[in-house]
């Protein structure tokens, strides 16, 4: 008989079973959903990504040419080469000077590489530009673990 009361009571008290259930239900999704962001979040920063991106190309037919190259990526960059083409004239292509060689001005250290989410600004004569016509310069850019990524962008020359 008090067995019978406590249920009672209980019953009173407490929630219905299809309310529990439904219940542990969210919890567990809510579980499963928390432990794949959680996851996908691990994956994503432990991936290795070599990237470049040319943020400026200033062309100038007389006078000093910029171009700005920023690494993207999550690995260092030890080295770019460069190759200008334009329509209409045979340019010198820039220098990047990331081993310590080679002309222009770097906002990098020379002899490091370039990191990751730095700049490089490397400024240089083309010479036999043409005001008007396009050129397009085309980098690729070989990172510490030997990837490499490429990137090109086109501008039109300046007087």
């Amino acid at each position: 008989m008090r067995h019978a009361e406590n249920r009672q009571r209980l019953r009173r008290m407490g929630i219905s079973g299809a309310l529990v259930a439904i219940l542990l239900v969210v919890v567990a999704i809510a579980f499963v959903g928390i432990a794949v962001a959680v996851m996908s979040g691990y994956l994503g920063t432990a991936s290795v990504k070599t990237d470049v991106m040319i943020e400026k190309l200033d062309l100038v037919a007389k006078g000093q040419s910029v171009v700005v190259v920023r690494n993207t990526g999550n690995v260092r960059i030890n080295g770019i080469t460069a190759k200008l083409v334009c329509d209409q004239s045979s340019p010198t292509p820039p220098t990047f000077p990331l081993g310590g060689g080679g002309t222009g001005t770097t906002t990098a250290t020379a002899s490091a590489g370039l990191d990751p989410g730095k700049t490089i600004s490397v400024t240089w004569d083309a010479g036999n530009l043409i005001p008007g016509e396009t050129c397009r310069l085309t980098i690729e850019a070989t990172a510490a673990n030997g990837a490499t990524a490429a990137a090109s962008a086109s501008a039109v020359v300046r007087p």
